[in-house]
């Protein structure tokens, strides 16, 4: 089971946790942050979240009540009916057991059902394997039109796309 909060600038030190190293950063970050990942990056996220009102975040709960995973609603148009999720994240202790795919099952049930989105795009990269497989399982596509076209970045260890897909309703 998995419950979904707002997420709350306390939950800036399980995200430090969970992003302690520069790929997964890498992969999360969105352009907004550095390697490394600090309390005062993730001060200034919280506070640009709670004044846009065309975003939102929130926390992933286990069964417990204890933080797994977070993810973000941003770039979202109440007159389109849609937005871009993004700072997608679960919890190291608890990648492989199912985690990811709930927490973004349940973010597309808020967004569809709740919020009434009739679609959510999201990037990823290529190298990131098992965040892809999850978003395909929950129902994403990839896809190449207008401002979102695929990109290709150099990186140390070599060359990522970065690519969009999107769920609908």
């Amino acid at each position: 089971m998995i419950r979904l909060r707002p997420c709350k600038p306390a939950d800036g030190s399980y995200l430090l946790k969970w992003l302690a190293d520069e790929r997964t950063v890498e992969f999360w970050r969105a352009d907004r942050f550095t390697w490394p990942l600090t309390q005062g990056q993730l001060d200034t996220y919280f506070r640009d979240f709670e004044a846009d009102p065309h975003a939102m975040a929130f926390t992933a709960l286990d069964a417990r009540g204890h933080p797994c995973g977070h993810f973000s609603f941003r770039n979202i148009s109440w007159e389109e009916n849609r937005a871009h999720m993004g700072f997608i994240v679960v919890d190291p202790s608890a990648r492989g057991m199912g985690y990811g795919r709930r927490m973004v099952r349940q973010a597309l049930r808020m967004a569809f059902g709740c919020l009434g989105f009739s679609a959510v795009t999201l990037g990823v990269y290529d190298c990131n394997e098992p965040a892809r497989r999850c978003y395909e399982a929950e129902g994403f596509v990839r896809i190449d039109r207008e401002g979102f076209r695929a990109r290709r970045i150099s990186r140390t260890d070599g060359e990522w796309e970065y690519f969009y897909m999107e769920a609908k309703a």
